[in-house]
């Protein structure tokens, strides 16, 4: 064959093969070419100033970014590639919230920050807290929380979306794929579900009863997590 024939230095000749054998060289860091600090800088996002509680599990897979407060209440708990975000505003979790996995709570845009004149929190942009989560509020997997505040004991179900400045009230249900408006409000008790977002107000009564079960969750989880890193 034509190729059995050729030397290494012959077949380097090709142009294709050459650069590609330019490319490889240049792109393996060596002792005397390192890669740039400003480089892995830019790689490798920061992470927030954190306030976490004895009582409290952020494990060790979840996310934290950003450089404004992070604040966990206690019996708080985290789970794993869940993604919290203080990239463009502080976040406030109070007790005994959970955070399910691949959930993101934080602001996904820096210019909800700011309104359109360019002051703080207009229309345009979020309040001075930026996002906070009261007690006793579940999110599940999947979900993208922007909101300004969740009330306590509030729900948020798999892949439900709440917009930038959405104020929601005590213990409401955002049923699964679910979303809210930006800077839309939803009162206390209110059930929004359905591919058309309606609502409903739920008469149940048993708010008191679900945050109890929501803070033995908690608890459980918390075992658990003792319990597996034991073995």
């Amino acid at each position: 064959m034509f190729l059995d024939k050729l030397s290494r230095a012959d077949f380097t000749q090709f142009p294709l093969v050459k650069a590609l054998s330019v490319l490889s060289l240049t792109s393996t860091p060596s002792p005397n070419n390192p890669p740039s600090k400003k480089r892995e800088q830019m790689s490798t996002p920061s992470k927030p100033p954190t306030t976490l509680p004895a009582t409290s599990t952020l494990h060790p897979l979840a996310t934290t970014t950003g450089t404004h407060p992070l604040t966990l209440g206690p019996s708080t708990y985290i789970h794993p590639r869940a993604h919290l975000s203080t990239l463009h505003a502080p976040l406030r979790l109070g007790t005994h919230v959970i955070v399910c996995e691949k959930a993101f709570v934080g602001l996904l845009d820096p210019r909800t920050t700011t309104d359109d004149e360019g002051g703080e929190g207009g229309r345009g942009g979020v309040m001075e807290g930026g996002v906070i989560v009261e007690d006793a509020v579940i999110i599940e997997a999947g979900a993208v929380v922007e909101a300004a505040r969740i009330g306590e004991g509030t729900v948020v179900e798999a892949g439900a979306r709440l917009g930038v400045g959405v104020v929601v009230g005590k213990d409401c249900k955002i049923n699964a794929l679910c979303s809210v408006a930006p800077y839309d409000t939803v009162p206390d008790h209110t059930v929004i579900y359905g591919y058309d977002n309606a609502r409903r107000v739920d008469r149940s009564g048993r708010d008191a009863l679900r945050r109890t079960m929501v803070a033995e969750h908690v608890e459980v989880l918390r075992k658990a997590e003792v319990a597996a890193r034991k073995k």
